[in-house]
């Protein structure tokens, strides 16, 4: 029977830790204050950033919005990235991703205008943070598998290339893990995947994973956002630990995210 995650309730108790460190904060006449850019009309990112907002404000954080339209030029984003990174009531920047078709080639371009004493997000090259996702999931894995026990066990991250992926790998290693990172076209994806204690997927890519191609007893990392990577009904059967899509790793993404900002001001 398969551990299904609840990363709401996992989330939940890291927010009450998360308020007093706010309220904390405040007494030093520190105001936590995100700032986030949303470009174009894509759902699932504007439900996800609501849920930033939710979060947020539920532990006393400021978070502003500001959206353009999808065809805005990369130069008008960048203007105002660098106002917000001298803005000393601002602490941290997120560009939500992903970003519209047209302006994919200008994301690195995009995110490393983000001072990186504000880039809470951890995605820009050389970032002070850790990448949100990246941290969710290593305190996720860390939840699953009692200390040290995963010294030496084999990961397999597909997307490992990917914005998130990559900071999955790093997290990981960490851990001691021995990591095998894969993308989508892979060849021996299936091998690869079967051999690995820990399988983490962050490709973007809806019921990548299949049953047959994880062990008895795998631990399944769903990033998927909005719809899962993992075929879940039946590779809970065989998993001894699985993350749901929704209620999974992104609402310990989010909680991670406002840990990183309150790092951000404290180092302010």
């Amino acid at each position: 029977m398969s551990y299904i995650f609840d990363g709401k309730k996992f989330a939940k108790e890291r927010e009450e830790l998360l308020a007093e460190s706010v309220k904390f904060l405040k007494k030093r006449k520190i105001k936590p204050r995100i700032t986030s850019i949303l470009v174009g009309n894509d759902k699932a990112s504007k439900i996800y950033l609501n849920l930033k907002k939710k979060s947020a404000e539920k532990v006393g954080i400021e978070m502003d919005i500001v959206e353009f339209e999808k065809d805005t030029p990369h130069t008008k984003i960048i203007k105002l990235i660098k106002k917000l990174n001298v803005n000393k009531s601002v602490h941290g920047i997120m560009v939500q991703l992903p970003l519209p078709e047209s302006l994919s080639k200008h994301k690195d371009e995009i995110l490393n205008s983000i001072k990186k004493q504000k880039d809470i997000d951890g995605l820009r090259d050389k970032s002070l943070f850790s990448g949100a996702t990246s941290l969710a999931v290593s305190s996720i894995v860390s939840f699953a598998i009692k200390p040290l026990a995963y010294v030496g066990k084999k990961a397999t991250v597909i997307g490992a290339n990917g914005t998130v992926g990559k900071g999955v790998c790093i997290e990981l290693k960490k851990l001691g893990f021995k990591i095998t990172g894969c993308d989508q076209g892979t060849r021996d994806l299936y091998a690869k995947i079967h051999e690995a204690d820990l399988v983490v997927s962050a490709t973007g890519v809806l019921g990548l994973i299949k049953a047959e191609m994880v062990k008895e007893g795998v631990i399944a990392i769903d990033c998927g956002a909005p719809k899962p990577e993992f075929d879940f009904d039946r590779v809970s059967k065989k998993a001894s630990f699985i993350t749901p899509v929704p209620g999974g790793v992104g609402p310990v993404t989010i909680v991670a995210l406002m840990e990183n900002l309150v790092k951000a001001c404290s180092k302010d």
